[in-house]
């Protein structure tokens, strides 16, 4: 029989994730139950949002969705 990890990404996690990041920004975070992340990309949407436009948005919401998912921020990941 075998195990899986609760904490692995499945297609079911990030479909959550992703609809919950349409909603708000940070929504992947809260539904992960980290309201720390959450709240800090709640308000840095609200910034990009006011600062550059729809794509600083989407730059916010993509670097919430891959915190909650992989634990590393876009950044992380781009830079190794």
């Amino acid at each position: 029989m075998a195990t899986t990890a609760s904490n692995s990404a499945t297609p079911a996690k990030l479909a959550v994730g992703f609809v919950s990041e349409a909603l708000i920004p940070g929504g992947s975070n809260l539904v992960k139950g980290d309201l720390t992340q959450g709240a800090i990309h709640l308000i840095l949407g609200v910034v990009a949002v006011s600062a550059l436009g729809p794509l600083g948005l989407i730059a916010v919401k993509a670097n919430s969705l891959a915190k909650a998912h992989t634990g590393q921020s876009l950044l992380d990941k781009v830079t190794g």
